[in-house]
């Protein structure tokens, strides 16, 4: 059996059968992609790892009502990336991996400082990139910058 099928076994037992599906790596990127709800984050990551897999990166999209965060694992021999993906309310907070898989840390703090996305259980949650008196999140649909000084 292949990484791919035994993964994807994997996680169909986990989340449902109807909540994975394979993807056509040269065209999206990845093997399999599995959408996962909040509750279960945390329990899906540590079985990617336990089967050796490590996070490549995490991100977020703002899809207007809500923001979309996406999980990439990986494994390079043999080959194989899975993508995970959740749907959430803006300013519900998520499980942290960071104490699970501390590549997260800086990468929940992105998606936090971009987008206000809250990482629930973050062993560090400070601003990495913007000031740490920020009351905004430029990647926010909703976000408007101030005028510039020769725009004013």
């Amino acid at each position: 059996m292949s990484i791919v099928d035994d993964t994807l076994g994997a996680l169909g037992q986990a989340l449902g059968e109807q909540a994975v599906a394979a993807a056509e790596r040269p065209s999206a990127g990845y093997h399999l992609q599995a959408q996962v709800p909040a509750q279960e984050l945390e329990a899906v990551a540590a079985m990617l790892t336990q089967k050796g897999f490590f996070l490549e990166f995490v991100t977020a999209v703002d899809r207007a009502q809500d923001l979309e965060l996406v999980y990439m694992f990986s494994q390079w021999d043999p080959a194989c990336r899975v993508k995970l993906w959740l749907s959430v309310p803006k300013g519900q907070p998520v499980p942290s991996l960071a104490r699970l898989i501390p590549a997260a840390d800086w990468h929940e703090r992105e998606a936090f400082d971009m987008l206000g996305q809250v990482f629930s259980g973050h062993p560090d949650p400070r601003r990495i990139l913007l000031p740490e008196d920020a009351d905004f999140h430029p990647l926010l649909r909703d976000f408007q910058a101030a005028p510039g000084p020769a725009e004013a």
